[in-house]
């Protein structure tokens, strides 16, 4: 058995417009402050088997040498990919977030990529995970006049997702099975 979510467009558009805007703290160092500042989504769009697309207002600080210079940008351009990896313990879904493209006033052009490479690394050790196997899996309780059936345990197998031009789907197995008294 399997379900289907399909979000579309619209709702992602809705989703973000409670997110954002959001700063994501870059890094767990103390002597360090760098964090990336997203403001309210000015564009979004669905990428065919890649992700969301967002196009926003941002402030980058990334501190260096005791020096806290903040960066403002008029556009940045991100990349939201939802991706299914499997663990040992079940499968998460994982929000890897890359910047695309951004233009920093003031800066040549190799300094924007220096920039932006190091600021996807940091990114990509800082992804939001939801582990759906953990949230979804869980074992109900029946009736008594039922014996010796006790409960239902509902547990996932395994998730996937599709991305196209008008929605986001995810789907999830699930696996039955009756506890039994017996």
């Amino acid at each position: 058995m399997w379900l289907e979510a399909i979000i579309t467009r619209e709702d992602l558009a809705q989703i973000l417009g409670e997110f954002l805007p959001v700063k994501i703290h870059l890094d767990d160092d103390e002597t360090t402050d760098r964090w990336l500042y997203l403001g309210k989504a000015t564009e979004i769009a669905l990428a065919d088997d890649l992700g969301l697309r967002v196009t926003c207002p941002a402030e980058l600080q990334w501190s260096i040498a005791g020096v806290n210079p903040t960066i403002r940008l008029d556009e940045l351009k991100v990349l939201i990919c939802p991706e299914i990896i499997e663990r040992n313990k079940g499968n998460v879904l994982a929000f890897n977030v890359e910047l695309e493209e951004a233009d920093i006033r003031g800066l040549p052009s190799i300094l924007d990529h220096t920039v932006m490479k190091a600021v996807n690394a940091a990114l990509a050790n800082k992804r939001p995970e939801w582990n759906f196997t953990k949230t979804l899996t869980h074992t109900v309780g029946l009736p008594s006049n039922l014996d010796p059936i006790e409960g239902l345990h509902i547990g996932v197998a395994w998730g996937k997702r599709r991305i196209s031009q008008d929605a986001l789907v995810l789907v999830v197995s699930f696996k039955l099975n009756f506890v039994r008294g017996d």
